[in-house]
């Protein structure tokens, strides 16, 4: 009967948002289940591809993503007597139309929950979600989430990705300063946005499993991003919630200029990671002019500058360690994230001084003599592989901790015997265990574990930065050698991480080596061709479609038009990077600002095995080392400006003391488990490391 009459009522009285039909407003084309009260689609009338920006929770996008998990619903822990329940609001117990508006009420003993959805003037989609006590006694609520399931989702294939998939840039930055910035990852327009006008989203968690927490969707779905509503008590008879708006926009900028126009406080930085002994400069930004504004870090007050609706500030810490910046305003609040850290150069030297004291095998009887091998933090040791892991072995990724040191010895020669001592006996481990006689690589010493095309390039720019340290030729050629049995295994479609392309050429012409030159610069020219046929329709690598898939595309075609100045690599580079760009935030916190999306890397490479946003992760800082590109190809500042944030702000993976962490789980929980945390195992975040000493050289290659 209870379905029967809100079928009645929807014939009735017409509401936007409810039945089986989908409801249309100017732009959007929103469809809701009629018995949850969640919607299904949100779609722009005007899109061509017809995307639904959200999944579509029946079932028919993955079998897990049920109708409980749809827009709008969601769950609360509320604590009364002393005594904790969690509740979810899945199954409408009311429906009403009001002046325009539909009102969902969804009623429990103690407090009835209402949605009301409708459009305003300019069409935007406008929610509030409001609690109300009816009990006798103060609720307070310890927990409350809103799932708001935007499809950040890998599948379907690259062409998939550019029309029907978002990046997701979620900022919970406190009362009227949060917001979601949904970016199609084609660039196309138009882009959803969400912003909070009323009330407080303190973080998100991702839930990306069907039966929690065993059963996981794999690298490809990023997860359910829920957003988390601000803790409160209620009072009896008095009410809480919040509001906010769902828009349509063109891009990062048009979609700030809107979050502005609705009220929301922009905040930013000069940068995020800072070396102790330098200034943050800070603006907060509004539409009009603030008032009882203060601002103020661990309590203590901070003089600001405010002309009209800008606000400056700022901070000197004196110590390392994260620093929140409060900006409060009307009762309300918003934050930047800094990180302080030691100064650079003693950090720098810290790392190398922790892999050659404890990381590299010093074990000569042990068939990995030589190697750095994945660290243990918590346990404080070699970390042994045992059950082995193929991302915790003794090849692959961790080259990126010889690359490193390599590279730091170009920059301090002078550095004591034992840093050379260690470099050897990599250079041996690698050339002679690694590989094979004829160049071919492997993840193991014992040769039997994957044959994988990412390697060839690491070792090849292990052994380019060995030459630049030392000028032996010798490390060159097998530069080359290891290039070209990379091309002859693997062929030209590759889209490999990290390929020393115009340092091989450099330095094979400075050595004398012209004629090897010129055979991998040809190489380097087919790759190119095979990159002109695929477009942005990226072919899938251990990840459908990721950031760095992407990231190679810009800085091959980057470096080849550094090495030719021929105009053709440098635009089709700039329509790889405006893809890149798409899945780096610009939130005010130094995990997420130019920090590419990223949730797969915690789970391979990390002791904890987590799923969900790895934030930073270091082959993040593959978007910085592309813009520094891009800026000694075009002398565009404002690339710069962003490329030397997002490999500063990747340098929070390795501590103050030395030590490392695979990657930092930025939400606050995944898959009901508690996260925010620096995974325990030192593993591969020195390629980070690696970015940042050589951005001097690449600034170097300016035209």
């Amino acid at each position: 009967m209870k379905n029967n009459l809100k079928s009645i009522l929807f014939l009735i009285v017409g509401f936007l948002f409810l039945g089986n039909v989908t409801a249309q407003n100017k732009d959007f084309i929103i469809h809701t289940d009629i018995n949850t009260g969640g919607i299904q689609k949100i779609m722009n009338k005007g899109d061509k591809y017809k995307m639904n920006w959200i999944f579509n929770c029946d079932g028919s996008d993955l079998e897990w993503f049920t109708p409980e998990y749809a827009w709008g619903l969601g769950f609360i822990t509320l604590e009364k007597s002393g005594k904790q329940e969690t509740y979810k609001w899945n199954s409408v117990s009311d429906i009403s139309e009001k002046n325009g508006k539909t009102i969902l009420s969804y009623e429990f003993t103690d407090f009835t929950l209402k949605i009301t959805r409708s459009f305003n003037a300019d069409g935007d989609l406008i929610e509030n979600f409001k609690i109300e006590n009816n009990c006798s006694e103060t609720l307070k609520v310890v927990d409350m989430g809103i799932y708001t399931p935007f499809k950040d989702w890998y599948a379907g294939g690259a062409e998939v990705c550019m029309t029907s998939r978002c990046n997701t840039h979620v900022w919970a930055g406190g009362y009227n300063s949060s917001y979601v910035n949904a970016i199609r990852m084609g660039t196309e327009a138009p882009h959803l946005g969400l912003v909070v006008t009323e009330g407080s989203i303190r973080h998100y968690e991702l839930i990306n499993t069907r039966d929690l927490p065993r059963k996981v969707a794999g690298s490809n779905l990023r997860g359910g991003i829920t957003l988390k509503v601000e803790p409160t008590t209620i009072k009896p008879g008095d009410n809480y919630g919040l509001t906010w708006k769902v828009f349509w926009h063109k891009g990062y900028e048009d979609f700030y200029k809107k979050a502005l126009e609705s009220g929301t406080v922009i905040a930013e930085a000069d940068k995020y990671f800072i070396p102790v002994g330098e200034t943050a400069k800070m603006r907060f930004k509004s539409k009009n002019k603030l008032e009882n504004v203060s601002c103020s870090v661990d309590g203590k007050s901070l003089k600001l500058k405010q002309n009209g609706n800008l606000i400056s500030v700022e901070y000197k810490a004196k110590k390392p360690g994260d620093k929140i910046v409060t900006l409060n305003y009307n009762g309300k609040k918003t934050v930047i994230n800094l990180f302080y850290s030691t100064p650079t150069e003693k950090l720098m030297k810290n790392r190398v001084d922790f892999i050659i004291d404890k990381q590299q095998m010093g074990d000569k009887t042990d068939e990995k003599f030589g190697a750095y091998m994945v660290y243990d933090n918590e346990e404080n040791e070699i970390y042994p592989n045992i059950p082995f892991k193929v991302d915790h072995d003794e090849g692959a990724e961790r080259l990126g901790m010889g690359v490193a040191i390599a590279n730091w010895l170009q920059q301090f020669p002078n550095s004591n015997k034992k840093y050379k001592k260690s470099l050897e006996e990599y250079y041996q481990f690698v050339r002679y265990k690694l590989q094979t006689k004829d160049y071919k690589v492997y993840s193991t010493v014992a040769h039997n574990k994957r044959h994988r095309g990412y390697n060839y390039p690491w070792v090849a720019a292990f052994y380019a930065e060995l030459y630049k340290q030392t000028k032996n030729p010798v490390y060159i050629m097998d530069c080359y050698h290891t290039m070209r049995k990379w091309y002859k295994e693997f062929g030209y479609d590759f889209y490999a991480i990290c390929v020393p392309i115009k340092k091989s050429i450099d330095y094979l012409r400075e050595a004398g080596f012209n004629k090897e030159a010129e055979i991998l610069l040809n190489d380097y020219k087919k790759v190119a061709i095979e990159y002109d046929k695929n477009g942005i329709n990226y072919p899938s690598h251990e990840v459908v479609f990721e950031q760095s898939i992407v990231s190679p595309a810009v800085n091959f075609y980057m470096e080849l038009y550094l090495i030719t100045k021929d105009k053709h690599y440098l635009e089709e580079g700039e329509k790889h990077l405006e893809i890149l760009k798409a899945f780096n935030g610009q939130q005010p916190d130094y995990h997420l600002n130019e920090i590419g999306i990223r949730h797969w890397d915690g789970y391979w490479f990390g002791k904890r095995q987590s799923w969900g946003d790895t934030m930073p992760h270091y082959w993040s800082a593959l978007t910085g080392r592309a813009y520094i590109l891009y800026y000694a190809a075009t002398g565009n500042e404002d690339y710069l400006r962003r490329g030397k944030i997002c490999l500063e702000n990747n340098l929070c993976n390795i501590r103050n003391d030395g030590t490392g962490a695979a990657a930092y789980i930025y939400p606050e929980k995944v898959n009901g488990v508690k996260a925010e945390f620096y995974d325990e195992f030192a593993n591969d975040q020195d390629w980070a490391l690696f970015f940042f000493l050589e951005m001097n050289e690449l600034l170097s290659w300016k035209i």
